[in-house]
């Protein structure tokens, strides 16, 4: 075995050049200059987002670059204006105007592009290449302690870790508080709370005792609705989207993604449920002329609404990340409704993973995308079969069906419960008055779980809640 650099001969052997001259690390100065570009003709949106992607000017790979990004970048923060004539004035003060390529080299980065729309992938390219570069300074350096062999192996190994953990985190915000600095934000949310501002308590469902409990549907929760089939989950969801996009004190704009159903059929059960009318009526032909005014009046109010339905079959949570961050940044979604989890696919088709373990990854997908959203994510999820075996039938968070990680991943779990055998026998006049449902709270992340009694009007496929049902409430006939 060689020891200290020589073979068991004793000869001398080469240690390998990691880091050559002639060799340059990786980078790519368009890109770099296409960001520097952007950040001249559009800030401080531009300068925000290059902040916000690649951090310090060490993600630069030229001095020059460097140079420029910081003097922007204090401009920035002095909330002064930035082009290239401000860059070219603080560049100049600082006697370093000549260095970085003078006033012509600002005017060729400004005019090499024509928009900013491609800013994150310029600046992801100059971020992936700022990553190898600190990888490669931290293997050589980790190579040349190997060989030096002053320190310990045990220690050595920290330092390479440590080394490449920065490398990886290169451009990411901080994510460690000291709890002195919280406390403002914390107080402030305190009193919001008091106040029971939108911003806080989150996005109302329509139902008072439900809201009680959860506070809002709040930015990056992830809200669940479970239940066997045909106990009316898609139903509480929509009369859910029809109080948020149509009722609300500042009505919202609601993304439901539907793989059961056509975005034709979900239409129809919105009109429907809005209109209080049985869309049976119409397929057997007993409308009355007052559910045709009730269509009528439905559809103007849903018109003017901010309902979007996407009804891609099988989605994978890459392609629903992509949709919705779209329209996102268009300022066009505050929910998103999702009907239901476990009819989506992983990004990735594994072949030796199972289904719960797939499940697993839809779930946590989920979860990712409403923080890095920060919207709130209603799901929708099957129960199995064994809720049917249980005393009462009662569902228990065990019963979601093929994963135990929605539960984790979830802020809030909600049950529907219905003795639907039972209903199965009701009168047109029960029908009517609706039929006795429960949602049950069984895990309130931050709250107390609970049972919220509900009304089920088949006839319309909708909810009501029943402690605060009164006749005027009823839809009618």
């Amino acid at each position: 075995m060689a020891l200290n650099g020589k073979d068991p001969k004793g000869a001398e052997r080469k240690r390998p050049n990691l880091i050559r001259e002639d060799r340059p690390k990786p980078h790519d100065l368009n890109a770099e200059k296409a960001v520097l570009g952007a950040m001249l003709i559009d800030s401080p949106a531009a300068t925000d987002t290059a902040i916000e992607k690649l951090g310090t000017a060490r993600a630069f790979y030229s001095d020059s670059h460097q140079k420029i990004y910081d003097t922007i970048i204090d401009l920035h923060t002095r909330e002064a204006g930035i082009d290239h004539i401000s860059v070219a004035k603080s560049l100049s003060d600082k006697g370093i105007l000549d260095q970085v390529g003078g006033d012509s080299y600002l005017m060729e980065m400004q005019n090499m592009i024509a928009t900013t729309a491609n800013l994150e992938t310029w600046c992801q390219m100059v971020h992936d290449r700022a990553v190898l570069r600190r990888i490669i300074d931290a293997c050589a350096i980790a190579s040349e302690k190997c060989f030096a062999s002053e320190k310990e192996a045990t220690e050595i190994l920290d330092e390479v870790e440590k080394s490449i953990l920065e490398a990886s985190e290169l451009g990411k915000k901080l994510t460690i508080f000291e709890m002195k600095d919280m406390l403002k934000p914390t107080v402030d949310y305190l009193q919001k709370l008091s106040r029971k501002d939108e911003d806080v308590v989150g996005i109302s469902t329509g139902y008072a005792d439900i809201d009680d409990k959860i506070t809002g549907m709040k930015p990056g929760e992830m809200f669940v609705i479970a239940a066997r089939p045909a106990v009316g989950k898609t139903s509480l969801a929509l009369s859910i989207l029809r109080n948020v996009a149509l009722r609300a004190q500042h009505p919202k704009s609601v993304l439901m993604f539907t793989m059961e159903m056509t975005a034709e059929q979900i239409a129809r059960r919105i009109l429907c449920a809005e209109a209080g009318v049985s869309e049976r009526n119409f397929r057997d032909k007993t409308q009355s002329k007052g559910e045709w005014q009730r269509i009528t009046g439905a559809a103007t109010l849903l018109s003017n609404s901010r309902i979007l339905i996407d009804p891609t079959p099988a989605l994978r949570v890459m392609e629903m990340r992509a949709r919705a961050r779209r329209l996102k940044s268009q300022n066009k979604i505050d929910l998103i409704v999702i009907d239901y989890l476990q009819l989506m696919k992983a990004d990735v088709d594994r072949k030796n993973d199972n289904r719960q373990q797939e499940v697993s990854l839809i779930s946590a997908g989920i979860k990712s995308l409403a923080k890095e959203l920060s919207l709130p994510i209603l799901v929708l999820a099957q129960l199995n079969r064994a809720t049917e075996m249980q005393k009462g039938g009662t569902p228990k968070l065990s019963n979601l069906r093929e994963s135990g990680s929605i539960e984790q991943d979830a802020d809030i779990v909600g049950f529907i419960h219905r003795d639907t055998e039972k209903q199965k026998d009701a009168s047109e006049e029960e029908k009517i008055k609706g039929l006795e449902a429960e949602f049950i709270i069984e895990k309130n992340r931050n709250g107390e779980p609970g049972r919220i009694p509900l009304s089920f009007f088949p006839l319309t496929a909708s909810f009501g809640s029943r402690s605060r049902y009164g006749d005027d409430d009823v839809p009618e006939k």
